[in-house]
């Protein structure tokens, strides 16, 4: 008897940490996002404001989570392999992590979005447009403020008495919000583990979910297989929005499984309305989130038809959260939801029209008339066929052959004129690929999902997912012939929500990811949905098949056993491997550390090349702390004729810099600027040559490698007078 108190002790702890610790981690993100889309605006983002808000927000959410969120006990030590799992995790990608500071893709534009707010504690971005003259250097036609992900705003007729210019970020608020409190913690290394932290938190959620879908010892293993993807690690290792992306879903479907298990009716209008939060408040961290609010209305309606009494609440807290994630991505993110509108209107439209017919499918309050689709008798005789779920399963097997087998039959574009286009072009030419700029290669997009999970994991997962919707199909013809609508309503599958929210999220993710396919940048598209899906139903069929041979013949259940974690694993190692020690762009902080070094009180930074102009507008303005622009040039040709159409704009507007009282310092990256310095008559002056390494960037196969980079910049004072 006191041998076994400790260890039932154990197991209700750990219990408690799977189920309550993704929701209470979620519930911090979302304080510090929603803190922070009030604050920013009104330049009030302090540390010593918003630390010791979180802190309470975090101990309000353990204690809210330990009271809202049921658990049951769990075996102790695979809750402590899991919470080890994840630890390791984000330890390992904390380690391993990248100093991508110097802008070159979304990591850096994360991390000096982050460095801006946390440093200068608002938005927009002060550009100090009097430091270049005012509002005339606007109507230059060669001054530019803006850079890639940092939009330049106008505020009036360019050139008139009184315009005013500055510069608004790309992203949404809810990533910088939480990297922010690891720039306030440990300064540029608390920023960039940042996160690791939130990487680690995510598994810690995916860890609970899968405890509640296929069991607290299976859920190891898809803890394990998920962890050592190297997709998800390489978003842990740099400044991107997947980690929070992935927490928050994570922890939206587990409270959405609690909300359908629940046996109160209370806690279930409870839990519902906290998983539909949790779900329409990660719009304040990713776009796509309006994809998986939309997805949930159908749930909702579902639900509503059985008369669940978290069908309401879960349609308003999606709804209700994402219109609250919608005003600071309209006040601070307009250009980016403008720039992106080719992919958000459609998905805004399908979101109205399946709200509508979720509406109206639906049912009103328990007891009072359910809104019925008229269905003609032949199909519903069709439908009550004993063979329908079996074929339900088949065409979910044929859906996947087809999206498997695109490849062979399709090959997708985009618009040649798209500036993605030309990237992907440039890459072509330089892998000795057939150079077509517009396609996308997102026919191969269930291909990348093989590089890391191996192609074992993904039959399984698609023989698992066919038989959810079996199952899920089985379980309406049943739900159809029961007439006590309120006895029943408890047989509503839990994992049925967000099995269908994740399967419909991740077919729409394949068919069109959306991003530029080098590799492994495109790969954290993946992260959020795809790759906890594949490998969740992988390990349930997993589970399913140990279980068939554990009662055919209990010999081979553990040798099934041992094929399905080996047949997990070793792909997702494998994927790994080869980059599972490598950190990239070491040795960029300090070299913008130099560049700021070189600039006196009163400088005024003009970049003169197009690397340039990509890569040190903002770590200027944010990191040293001086005004930068650059010099821009439209259709001049090769890099000889582009330097010398620089030259004259360049002078332009550093006479407009000596005009206004400062020191212009010409700024190059690149031998196109160095050879504009030269016809200006004047020294390039070496200020940093650093060797470091990169991501691949590969169109066609697995990364396997690091690529070597070479980050030089050249400065010349322009000549006093």
């Amino acid at each position: 008897m006191h041998q076994e108190a400790p260890s039932r002790r154990a197991d209700v702890w750990a219990g408690a940490v799977l189920a309550r610790g993704g929701p209470a981690a979620a519930a911090v993100v979302l304080a510090s996002a929603l803190l922070a889309a009030v604050l920013t605006p009104l330049h009030a983002w302090y540390g010593w404001l918003a630390v010791p808000f979180v802190l309470a927000a975090a101990a309000v959410a353990v204690r809210g989570a330990a009271r809202l969120v049921p658990s049951v006990p769990v075996p102790a030590w695979a809750g402590a392999a899991i919470v080890a799992l994840a630890a390791g995790h984000g330890l390992w990608a904390a380690l391993t992590r990248a100093e991508h500071v110097v802008l070159r893709r979304d990591a850096g534009s994360y991390a000096q979005f982050t460095h801006w707010i946390s440093s200068r504690h608002g938005l927009p971005v002060d550009v100090w447009l009097d430091a270049f003259g005012g509002s005339a250097a606007l109507a230059d036609p060669g001054f530019r403020l803006s850079s890639p992900a940092f939009y330049e705003i106008v505020h009036g007729d360019p050139g008139a008495a009184g315009t005013t210019a500055d510069v608004l970020p790309q992203f949404l608020i809810g990533a910088p919000a939480w990297f922010s409190l690891g720039a306030w913690t440990g300064g540029w290394s608390g920023l960039l583990v940042a996160p690791a932290v939130a990487s680690a938190l995510a598994l810690l959620a995916f860890g609970g979910l899968a405890a509640r879908l296929v069991g607290p010892r299976w859920a190891v293993l898809a803890t394990g297989v998920l962890g050592l993807a190297q997709p998800v690690l390489h978003a842990a290792r740099s400044t991107y929005s997947e980690p929070l992306a992935l927490l928050l879903v994570c922890a939206a479907a587990a409270l959405l499984v609690d909300a359908v298990r629940a046996g109160d009716g209370a806690l279930r209008r409870r839990l519902g309305l906290a998983a539909g939060l949790a779900a329409g408040l990660a719009g304040l961290v990713r776009v796509d989130a309006l994809r998986e609010v939309a997805l949930l209305l159908p749930v909702a309606a579902l639900l509503a038809r059985r008369g669940h009494a978290a069908a309401r609440p879960l349609a308003a807290g999606a709804l209700g959260g994402l219109a609250v994630a919608a005003v600071p991505a309209l006040l601070l993110g307009y250009r980016y939801l403008g720039d992106i509108a080719d992919s958000l209107v459609p998905l805004v439209a399908g979101g109205v029209v399946l709200g509508l017919l979720s509406l109206w499918a639906g049912s009103p309050a328990r007891g009072g008339p359910a809104l019925r689709v008229p269905v003609p008798e032949r199909v519903r005789t069709l439908a009550g066929g004993p063979r329908l779920p079996a074929a339900a399963g088949g065409a979910a097997l044929g859906l996947g052959a087809v999206v498997a087998s695109r490849p062979l039959w399709l090959t997708v574009r985009q618009s040649a004129a798209d500036p993605g286009s030309r990237v992907v072009a440039d890459l072509q030419r330089d892998q000795g690929l057939p150079v077509d700029g517009g396609r996308t290669y997102a026919e191969h997009s269930l291909t990348w999902v093989s590089w890391y999970l191996g192609w074992p994991g993904v039959v399984a997962a698609g023989l698992g997912l066919a038989g959810l919707t079996a199952l899920a199909v089985a379980w309406w013809r049943a739900e159809g012939r029961d007439g006590d609508r309120d006895r029943a309503a408890p047989e509503v599958p839990a994992w049925l929500g967000p099995a269908f929210v994740g399967l419909a999220s991740t077919l729409l993710t394949l068919w069109r990811p959306g991003i530029t396919p080098d590799h492994p940048w495109a790969d954290r598209r993946l992260v959020p949905v795809v790759l906890p899906l594949v490998v969740l139903a992988a390990v349930a069929a997993a589970a399913w098949a140990v279980r068939r041979a554990a009662a055919w013949r209990p010999a081979a259940a553990p040798a099934v056993a041992a094929l399905a974690v080996a047949g997990l694993v070793a792909p997702a190692w494998l994927g790994t491997a080869a980059v599972a020690t490598t950190g990239t762009e070491g040795g960029e902080l300090a070299a913008v550390g130099t560049v700021c070094g070189r600039l006196r009180d009163g400088d005024v930074v003009v970049v003169l090349d197009p690397r340039g102009s990509n890569e040190w507008p903002q770590v200027v303005r944010g990191m040293c702390g001086h005004p930068a622009a650059s010099v821009r040039v439209v259709g001049a040709g090769d890099e000889a004729a582009a330097a010398l159409a620089t030259v004259e704009p360049a002078r332009r507007v550093a006479q407009r810099v000596a005009g206004a009282g400062h020191r212009a310092v010409l700024l190059a990256a690149e031998d196109q600027g160095r050879a504009t310095m030269v016809r200006l008559g004047l020294q390039p002056e070496p200020a940093v040559r650093l060797r470091t390494t990169e991501d691949q960037r590969l169109l066609t196969r697995r990364p396997d490698g690091v690529a070597p980079l070479v980050v030089e910049v050249w400065l010349a004072p322009w000549p006093a007078g």
